[in-house]
């Protein structure tokens, strides 16, 4: 995927957070939202390296799933 195509998909994502939710987050110290933004950018980065060490053609949404 090139970098238009990526920067497009990202564009397209959307999140919902509850009131409850900026309402924490709202009372968290400048700190602890440094923190906390730092720790997300931590797990996307891994989340990222482990799609990208898969197989090529195999993602984890692809795999079928015995029950």
């Amino acid at each position: 995927m090139n970098a238009t195509a990526q920067s497009s998909t990202r564009d397209l994502r959307t999140y919902y957070v509850s009131d409850e939710r900026l309402r924490a987050f709202a009372q968290l110290t400048y700190a602890q939202r440094l923190q906390w933004v730092e720790q997300c950018s931590q797990f996307v980065r891994m989340a990222q390296l482990a799609k990208a060490q898969l197989p090529d053609g195999q993602s984890k949404t692809s795999e079928t799933r015995q029950p």
